[in-house]
């Protein structure tokens, strides 16, 4: 199968072009995004916000805990104390019985 003269030429010519357009859009220089403060301010804020959101949440559950951990020692001192106090009143009153 013969190709024509004229394809090859229309193929170069094709080639070319592709080459030179890809070279432009490589060589065209970049676009830098423009600094709108009022864009920038609502974002900082929706950011802002959600992250407040985020640390009074975390200090919640952390509160909590803290809370459950406390009440937990807090009622086995309790106990301990209660059965101190008992066990020293039933000393006391059996002293008193005695003498």
């Amino acid at each position: 199968m013969d190709i024509p003269t004229e394809v090859w030429i229309g193929a170069a010519y094709g080639g070319i072009i592709f080459l030179v357009a890809i070279g432009r859009y490589l060589s065209r220089p970049k676009e830098v995004a423009k600094v709108d403060p009022v864009i920038t301010g609502v974002g900082i804020e929706l950011g802002s916000r959600e992250q407040t959101e985020r640390l009074i949440s975390e200090v919640k559950r952390i509160g909590d805990i803290l809370t459950d951990k406390n009440t937990e020692g807090i009622n086995d001192r309790l106990d301990a104390l209660a059965a101190t106090v008992e066990r020293l009143l039933a000393e006391r009153s059996h002293t008193r019985r005695r003498g």
